[in-house]
């Protein structure tokens, strides 16, 4: 499952570098389609937490109290790297920016009925992947997910805050800001992230052998 999970990360790493050198798409436009994955992410953490819920037949409200929350981290986010945005490309209309990117055609499609589906395929193959078929609902505890998933969407809320404190004091080009963004995500999937996990899982052996003598 780690090793699963890994690969998703590096892919999540190279598809917006695939964007912006194959597809020529501009930092704004890769931006709104992590905004995308984002909240759909946040959805499946969602799901993540009933499925246990509901399979060790533990209260549900906490489970609903904690989307809220982490839905609340990632729109922060996002409106920290819209600010980005704005710094970066200061005469850039940001709503016809978002119209453009739902409407530019690909396969003679618009872009949105090819990419929702897109994410909520992949978002939903990985949920499949690494949760239902691993079984790690039946044996992952429930107060590890919501705290993974608690850091995961606060990283990202505090990510978005670095990078907008960034444009303010650095006029870079839009490539030195995805690669900054990416090098921020590439730090919090295989360092800091793994780290908060290692830490929480000592606290919790802890506290369940304390808790047994």
């Amino acid at each position: 499952m780690q090793r699963s999970q890994q690969i998703s990360n590096i892919f999540d790493i190279v598809v917006p570098l695939l964007l912006y050198f194959v597809w020529n798409w501009d930092l704004h436009f890769i931006l709104l389609f992590a905004y995308i994955d984002a909240l759909a992410g946040v959805a499946v953490s969602f799901v993540k937490e009933r499925k246990i819920e509901s399979f060790k037949n533990l209260p549900k409200p906490k489970s609903v109290m904690y989307f809220v929350r982490n839905l609340s981290f990632v729109l922060l986010g996002i409106v920290f790297f819209e600010l980005t945005i704005t710094q970066i490309y200061p005469d850039l209309d940001l709503w016809q920016s978002l119209v453009d990117f739902l409407l530019f055609k690909e396969m003679g499609l618009p872009q949105f009925v090819l990419i929702f589906p897109l994410i909520i395929l992949l978002n939903y193959q990985q949920y499949q992947m690494l949760f239902i078929k691993s079984k790690a609902y039946q044996f992952l505890p429930l107060v590890f997910l919501q705290n993974k998933n608690r850091n995961t969407w606060l990283i990202y809320c505090v990510s978005g805050s670095l990078i907008f404190g960034l444009s303010i004091f650095i006029s870079a080009s839009p490539l030195l800001y995805l690669l900054f963004i990416l090098g921020l995500k590439t730090s919090s999937d295989f360092l800091l992230i793994p780290f908060l996990d290692k830490q929480f899982v000592k606290q919790y052996v802890n506290s369940q052998n304390d808790f047994t003598r």
